[in-house]
């Protein structure tokens, strides 16, 4: 964990400490793990959000993703009709005592007595659940009113364009005095000694020790032993315990060859394995200047039979040259180009049922 966090507890995993006790004690044994594409990205835009300035600037997925946060933390503010904030907390960490932290995207304070607060996620894997299941942002409603004793109404809300429609909650007194000994009884159990380890999707999935975690490599070894044509001789439940393992399997393995490049990295010698020197990939990245260093040897209609139009930058553009809202910019342009924007949907994927 960082040194932020003091190696402490963190209210974003108070979801996956629930689902497996023992993970905290484990994973503060091993160093913090490389971030890998999706989280930078989540950073960049959570600076962003967050006011900062962010270099290089965003590309465009990632101001698409940062202007749908926004819209949608715009509609949350109109749905819980508390008006403008008197003010705003942005990205601060709040502690529970000495035993367990959670770094908040936004608190918006009204009075003394209400706050609002905002988490945002910028995935395309959603959390599954809504704001009133959510463990992390229980955790987080409880470590506000910890720090700020004098709020009687707490409103959470998640917001996770790539995903899902955002959802929101409400605490009332009572409910944060319950939800505080929820997540107390949760950080209790992780700090037992010994705590049980008990590997899951929702445990593994995030968790750094999966590589050396014996119960996660008992898994593996569990439905490695698994014949391949029995597959179609299983029940659906049986079927349904073998996906539940699939999931952490996966996880573990994951873990497993990130933690075996890195130590090659390093210097270390794993029988068997070396590294490769990664693809080339080639780019334009001034598409401007490509037409005009090609004007008069390719038209521009034969420039852009090779080009692949984003819709996400043209709204953006469109909505600057018309003034318009990016909603109601992205509206206006599918009307437009309705007889030429060609919508498809791709087949349907499983997902886990929560």
């Amino acid at each position: 964990m960082t040194d932020e966090r003091k190696d402490k507890m963190s209210g974003s995993a108070m979801a996956s400490y629930a689902a497996c006790a023992g993970k905290y004690q484990l994973e503060i044994t091993c160093p913090p793990s490389e971030s890998g594409a999706a989280a930078i990205m989540g950073n960049r835009i959570h600076s962003y959000l967050a006011g900062d300035k962010v270099e290089p600037e965003l590309n465009d997925e990632e101001m698409d993703i940062a202007d749908r946060c926004h819209q949608e933390y715009l509609e949350i503010r109109e749905a819980v009709g508390l008006g403008d904030p008197d003010s705003s907390t942005i990205e601060k960490r709040l502690w529970y005592g000495d035993q367990w932290s959670g770094q908040i995207d936004r608190i918006d304070h009204y009075g003394d007595d209400t706050a609002l607060v905002v988490d945002w996620k910028t995935g395309r894997v959603g959390t599954g659940n809504t704001a009133a299941e959510n463990l992390q942002l229980r955790a987080y409603a409880v470590v506000v009113k910890k720090n700020l004793p004098s709020l009687k109404r707490i409103l959470v809300a998640i917001v996770q364009p790539m995903a899902a429609k955002f959802t929101i909650a409400e605490y009332n007194e009572n409910d944060l005095i319950q939800a505080d000994e929820q997540i107390q009884s949760i950080v209790n159990a992780a700090l037992v000694p010994n705590a049980p380890r008990t590997p899951s999707p929702d445990a593994c999935r995030y968790c750094r020790a999966k590589a050396i975690c014996p119960e996660a490599g008992g898994v593996a070894t569990q439905l490695a032993e698994v014949k391949a044509d029995i597959v179609t001789t299983l029940t659906n439940d049986r079927i349904a315990d073998f996906l539940e393992k699939a999931a952490v399997v996966e996880s573990f393995i994951e873990s497993l060859r990130a933690e075996a490049k890195q130590r090659l990295q390093d210097g270390q010698e794993i029988a068997g394995y070396k590294l490769q020197a990664g693809r080339t990939s080639r780019s334009i990245d001034d598409q401007e200047a490509l037409v005009a260093k090609l004007a008069g040897k390719l038209s521009v209609s034969a420039i852009m039979c090779c080009s692949k139009i984003s819709l996400p930058t043209l709204e953006k553009q469109f909505a600057v040259a018309t003034g318009l809202k990016a909603k109601e910019a992205k509206v206006e342009l599918e009307s437009i180009l309705a007889d030429v924007l060609t919508t498809k949907t791709s087949a349907p994927i499983m997902v886990r049922a929560k």
